[in-house]
C-alpha cells in the first residue's frame, strides 16, 4: 500500500488550503518521516499559520481530494471514514 501526504496550511481563522503532494511512499511511518521535514520548512516559512500534515493510504488520499475538488472546506485535524477494504 502506497502513502501520499496532504498538506493543510490555514492562513487566517477560515482560510485554509490542502496541498496534495504526489510523492508515493512505501509505508507510513516513511511519509511521516518526509512529513517532519516539511512541516518544519512550512513553521519557518510561514511563522503566522497553522498546519499540519497527514499520510494518507491511496484510496483515503483519493477520497479526501474528491471532498475538496468538491467545494468541500480544507480544516485542521479532519478525518475520512475508514475506506472499506481496510
Amino acid at each position: 500500500m502506497k502513502f501520499l501526504m496532504v498538506m493543510i496550511i490555514c492562513f487566517a481563522e477560515d482560510t485554509c488550503t490542502a496541498i496534495f503532494d504526489t510523492a508515493q511512499f512505501n509505508s507510513y511511518n516513511e511519509c511521516m518521516a518526509q512529513a517532519i521535514p516539511v512541516s518544519r520548512y512550512m513553521q519557518e516559512v510561514y511563522a503566522n499559520t497553522a498546519g499540519e500534515i497527514q499520510c494518507l493510504n491511496e484510496q483515503d488520499y483519493v477520497k479526501y481530494k474528491i471532498y475538496i475538488d468538491n467545494g468541500g472546506e480544507p480544516e485542521l485535524s479532519f478525518s475520512i471514514e475508514p475506506s472499506s477494504d481496510v
